[in-house]
């Protein structure tokens, strides 16, 4: 069965299967499997910190795979985000995603150079806001998902229709999905693609601690710490006293500032760039995704079930005439 949208014929992947960013993490090692097994992988550039750390790892990536995948720019934890993004530019990266804040100006810079520029986003609001600024193709992340939030946010269930409805560009799900029957859930409320994030990071391949993995496993999403994580709003006085701000800082301290807010961290935290794999990275948990967990596997295990899961249910009576009628991509 063939799974073809306008976000795999934009990303030259198999499968609408996209590995989300990670801050601390997000190299080479997650994101060349990912693509090999026929999703769309990402190195996140805050992750190698230096540009020459991008560009080595992007050189190591393509001595991984020959498949394609992409660099994620999160505007506000990248340093020297400029010239990382002409490493990406001199590498020939085939899509980079920005992420954090507006970010028309690099995804104009990418475009002139014929990249395609996808924006991440957490709420309708922002997505509306990126497509009317000419993304290519837009990531909403419900409120489902963790580490990547707003006061606006929509359940994933909520926001996807009602965005699909109003942006003509594509869209990719992201928050709370983690299986096949997320996946196609996604795709029958109108994504082309899905993101996922904590399901990755229970893979061998990533760089994390195998006592974080397990973790992860034995988390149950129905526990208030959790589910909190995922849920819970952020302080409103400590929102609005980070809102008094946005004028008087400059952009990434207020950036940094609010996003301690919004993940009810201490006003004074800032994002680890220099986590690791050996030893234990500090455990900040998964979304609400961690309900799909229950061992962990290789990323093309992964894929392979969400893929074979999905084509299952779309083969299976009574669901195959449903599916069909729903328009998710078949052959």
């Amino acid at each position: 069965m063939e799974w073809n949208t306008r976000v795999t014929a934009m990303l030259g992947c198999r499968y609408p299967i996209i590995q989300g960013a990670f801050g601390g993490f997000g190299t080479s090692a997650i994101a060349a499997p990912t693509s090999q097994a026929g999703g769309f992988g990402l190195i996140t550039a805050s992750a190698l910190r230096t540009p020459e750390g991008l560009r080595e790892d992007i050189r190591r990536a393509r001595s991984m795979t020959d498949r394609s995948f992409g660099v994620n720019l999160s505007i506000p934890a990248c340093p020297r985000i400029d010239e990382q993004l002409e490493v990406c530019l001199e590498e020939g990266i085939p899509a980079v995603e920005t992420a954090g804040y507006r970010g028309d100006e690099y995804g104009k810079r990418l475009q002139e150079a014929g990249v395609k520029w996808i924006h991440k986003v957490a709420s309708l609001k922002h997505a509306l806001a990126a497509a009317r600024q000419g993304a290519d193709a837009v990531v909403i992340v419900g409120l489902e998902g963790v580490g990547f939030k707003s006061s606006i946010q929509l359940p994933t269930l909520i926001g996807i229709p009602l965005a699909v409805r109003q942006i003509k560009v594509p869209v990719i799900a992201a928050g709370g999905i983690g299986d096949a029957r997320g996946f196609l859930a996604a795709l029958a409320m109108g994504a082309e693609a899905i993101y996922l994030g904590t399901v990755f990071m229970a893979t061998k391949e990533c760089p994390v601690s195998d006592r974080y993995k397990q973790g992860l496993v034995d988390d149950d999403p129905s526990d208030p710490v959790v589910r909190d994580r995922s849920l819970a709003p952020p302080n409103p006085k400590e929102l609005a006293k980070v809102m008094a701000l946005r004028d008087s800082l400059p952009t990434l301290e207020w950036l940094q500032k609010l996003e301690n807010v919004m993940m009810g961290r201490a006003d004074d935290a800032s994002l680890d760039m220099s986590l690791v794999a050996e030893g234990e990275i500090v455990r900040a948990g998964g979304s609400l995704a961690v309900g799909a967990i229950d061992k962990v596997v290789s990323v093309k295990e992964l894929i392979d079930a969400i893929i074979q899961g999905a084509e299952e249910i779309l083969t299976s009576q009574p669901f195959a005439g449903f599916w069909q009628s729903a328009g998710v991509p078949r052959a």
